[in-house]
């Protein structure tokens, strides 16, 4: 069954984008980086400086395609004087090793180790974004962070409360007669099956930094109630930012998206 969830959890391979496309195709200067998770997987990135930076930003992308489709996100942030690390887990674009749950949360902790040390050495304090999936991984990686290693903020970009309960929802769109024959149990339920994944529900209370849950009011891949669970177990300073008509997928091009990220961020970083 675990298996048979991974190939809707995990789109690799549902990329757009040309084998050679690199930032500069937008006029983007950036940097080839790669760094290592804890167990010895080298994962790929990359480090787009903004011309005058005042923040450097952990960009954690969807379950979908590699920073080649990622990176379009970037200069609205660059322009707005954040600097960005976009990176690949485990298994997508040029990362070493096949994609789990385990190893996307080590290498989250490898992206944002690296991330806080490139912001340290330019003199600029250092925040997390998580997109759809990357909301696990960047929740995972704050939750996780040691005493002066927190980020001064996340944003949780249309994140979910865990992969079972979005696995469930999608059911009736799902062949699970498939899952269950392959596992030759009749007398195992569907809801006994879905094992329990990136469950950042139980995760968000341990996250000590401020945040921001921003969110699609149409979402109809994660339900907005999801995203106000998040909020309401998050402990520390939040805020939330309903954008009513948008969807899971074009949050971004909705003309509020940016300004109340950067707005939030600005604070935040002023405060830290």
């Amino acid at each position: 069954m675990l298996d048979f969830i991974n190939q809707f959890v995990y789109r690799p391979d549902a990329t757009f984008a040309g084998p050679d496309f690199t930032p500069s195709q937008l006029g983007l200067v950036y940097e080839d980086v790669s760094f290592r998770a804890a167990d010895g997987v080298t994962l790929s990135g990359w480090y787009l400086p903004a011309a005058r930076p005042w923040l450097s930003l952990l960009y954690s992308h969807g379950n979908a395609g590699d920073i080649r489709d990622w990176v379009h996100a970037a200069p609205p942030f660059l322009d707005a004087g954040i600097s960005l690390l976009i990176w690949d887990y485990r298994g997508f674009g040029r990362s070493q090793g096949q994609p789990s749950e385990e190893g996307l949360f080590l290498d989250g902790r490898a992206a944002w180790a690296w991330l806080r040390d490139r912001a340290e050495s330019d003199g600029l304090p250092a925040a997390m974004l998580g997109k759809s999936l990357g909301s696990a991984v960047a929740i995972d990686s704050t939750a996780a962070a040691g005493p002066g290693e927190s980020p001064v903020a996340l944003v949780l970009d249309s994140a979910f409360t865990s992969m079972r309960e979005i696995v469930t929802r999608l059911a009736p769109m799902v062949p699970w007669e498939q899952a269950l024959d392959a596992a030759q149990d009749d007398t195992i339920s569907l809801a006994a099956a879905i094992p329990r994944l990136f469950e950042s529900l139980d995760k968000a209370p341990q996250v000590q930094c401020p945040a921001l849950v921003i969110h699609g009011g149409q979402d109809m891949l994660v339900p907005l109630e999801q995203g106000q669970r998040l909020l309401a177990a998050l402990p520390g300073r939040k805020q939330m930012k309903i954008i009513p008509a948008a969807g899971h997928n074009d949050i971004s091009v909705y003309p509020e998206y940016i300004p109340a990220i950067v707005t939030f961020l600005e604070e935040m970083a002023g405060s830290s």
